[in-house]
């Protein structure tokens, strides 16, 4: 099979495994570069919607498992999670000298054929059954139904240190990760960084000193602060709604998920709801804004490099992956945490929003007194430009070209 762009693993058999298809979210990106290095691959993956996350061209075929017959399956699938490792182990990968799996969840409990390398790119240990699962226990599941999803989780965790066991080599996307992959499965990883098109998310052409548009559009008005991703609990996108109601600061949430329709509640008069933005879109909101508003802590994120590759700065928790990418004072703002962050609440409590968001508060008005004026658009583009996907590519090839 023809691969990477510089041969060295040609003639390799490769099965390429992603946990499921059904959004196009940062995993799915990571897995169209992945594709890259070893196109023709045949992907495997739990269940897979066509229409809202269509395949990479790269990929010669996409097999998935039998959940996909279920009723609504792109929907539906989570309920079914104790038959996660099941379905994934139902996939015949005989003949295959290298599988390459792109993991969140439990894509690495597949059953590799004996003789086989099996390389994980591993986004994080599964969160919800992990070190959060009491957190997603409080936010989704009924208190009465807690115990039964508690000994699930407990099943889950098992599966997946399980198939952590016949992983021959992880490959972590932060620091952040790897000490996590290391806690939770007892395992060493690389790091590789996941990729950032730089070539697409690209400053507007004014952008090209410190402080250019720092308060106001082209139109005159002033710029908003950016909240954009699918909202999820440990995202803690309600204290960037706290905190611009509180500072009466006009702010743009971008983006999905099920927490939106709470966090409308806590919404001030100057904010601005925008569901599912094209790529065309978050591109523009990117050039457009003020500044990013980053209040949670990610295993990496994706966005902060894209808004830096826009030439926009970051105001970011001082936790997790932003750590690894943002330079407080040079590309943005970092703040420490505060003791109410690390126990995530009701988003739809206004009054703890309120008291949380302090913290973010204290880091926007920083930013605007001290740093605004004299971070550099340059200095944001040239940090993004580190984690370009032409750097993924050259060091993802050197590993899986590796013995």
């Amino acid at each position: 099979m023809p691969s990477g762009d510089d041969g060295a693993m040609a003639g390799t058999r490769v099965a390429l495994v992603h946990h499921w298809l059904v959004s196009r979210r940062g995993g799915e990106r990571v897995l169209a570069a992945l594709s890259r290095l070893v196109p023709g691959a045949t992907l495997h993956t739990l269940v897979h919607d066509p229409r809202a996350c269509p395949a990479p061209p790269e990929v010669a075929a996409v097999r998935t498992s039998p959940l996909q017959h279920l009723p609504a399956a792109p929907r539906s699938f989570r309920a079914l999670l104790p038959l996660h490792p099941w379905a994934f182990r139902r996939f015949d990968l005989s003949g295959r000298d290298l599988v390459l799996s792109s993991d969140a969840a439990l894509a690495k409990t597949v059953r590799v054929p004996a003789g086989a390398r099996h390389v994980c790119y591993c986004y994080s240990p599964p969160r919800w059954a992990w070190d959060l699962s009491e957190l997603y226990l409080r936010q989704s599941v009924p208190a009465p139904a807690r115990p039964l999803v508690r000994a699930v989780l407990a099943r889950t965790r098992a599966a997946d240190l399980r198939g952590a066991a016949g992983v021959s080599r992880f490959v972590a996307i932060s620091e952040h990760v790897r000490q996590r992959i290391a806690r939770c499965y007892g395992r060493p990883s690389d790091v590789v960084y996941p990729p950032v098109d730089t070539e697409y998310f690209t400053p507007e052409p004014d952008a090209g000193r410190p402080g250019a548009g720092r308060t106001a559009a082209s139109d005159g008005a002033p710029r908003p602060y950016l909240l954009l991703g699918e909202a999820a609990p440990y995202k803690r996108f309600e204290l960037a709604l706290a905190a611009c109601r509180l500072l009466d600061r006009p702010l743009v949430v971008a983006g999905g998920g099920r927490s939106l329709r709470r966090l409308r509640e806590l919404a001030g008069p100057r904010t601005q709801f925008i569901a599912d933005p094209d790529d065309a879109a978050v591109r523009a909101l990117y050039r457009g804004c003020r500044a990013l508003l980053f209040p949670g802590e990610e295993d990496f994120g994706l966005v902060p490099l894209e808004a830096m590759a826009c030439g926009r700065p970051v105001i970011a928790l001082a936790r997790g992956g932003a750590t690894e990418t943002i330079v407080d004072g040079v590309t943005g703002c970092l703040y420490p945490d505060g003791a109410a962050q690390s126990a995530p609440g009701d988003a739809g409590t206004a009054g703890r929003a309120a008291l949380e968001a302090q913290p973010l508060v204290a880091a926007i008005e920083r930013f605007e007194r001290l740093l605004e004026a004299r971070l550099d658009p340059a200095a944001a583009r040239a940090r993004a430009e580190r984690f370009s996907t032409a750097r993924f590519l050259r060091e993802m090839s050197a590993l899986l070209a590796a013995p």
